[in-house]
């Protein structure tokens, strides 16, 4: 379950960000954040995330 939340929010991040963007600039745009959720999940998956920001 934890794994399609995964991927439901990154799509609506992306798509959320690629919305604000003009032309070429939304392939660099959607690139980086899609290393940066990537970045994100991988951290807290690692058990690397900080246990103030967890939120069970």
């Amino acid at each position: 379950m934890d794994l399609v939340v995964s991927v439901v929010s990154l799509l609506l991040v992306l798509i959320l960000v690629a919305r604000g963007v003009p032309g070429r600039n939304i392939l660099v745009v959607l690139a980086v954040t899609l290393a940066v959720v990537v970045l994100v999940v991988g951290v807290e998956r690692a058990g690397l995330w900080p246990s103030d920001w967890r939120t069970r």
